[in-house]
């Protein structure tokens, strides 16, 4: 669903929203390792603000839903965030006892 790419221009200012929502600067990740999405960890609530913004990125930019989503329809932007943070988003930080998720 989501084509990884980090030369393309859209798929790299996603990395870096992402990289700057964990306080890590886009250029300290080696994005050829395979798994550097392991290296960071991010709250549920994070990783949720995170989906609304790359959600609305791509409804509101037909080029980078063209260059990152096999099937680049504005009506599965959410599917392709969500189907993103499974492949690449970082680890959820585990909670702590008695904290809510919200």
């Amino acid at each position: 669903m989501v084509k990884m790419n980090i030369k393309n221009k859209y798929m790299k200012r996603i990395l870096k929203e992402m990289c700057k929502r964990v306080g890590v600067k886009y250029d300290n990740i080696d994005f050829a390792k395979s798994n550097w999405f392991l290296k960071y960890e991010w709250t549920q609530k994070e990783q949720d603000e995170f989906c609304n913004w790359l959600t609305n990125y791509l409804q509101k930019n037909e080029k980078a839903r063209d260059s990152i989503m096999r099937i680049p329809a504005k009506k599965l932007s959410e599917d392709a965030s969500r189907y993103f943070i499974y492949q690449y988003g970082w680890k959820l930080k585990p909670l702590q006892h008695g904290q809510n998720i919200d």
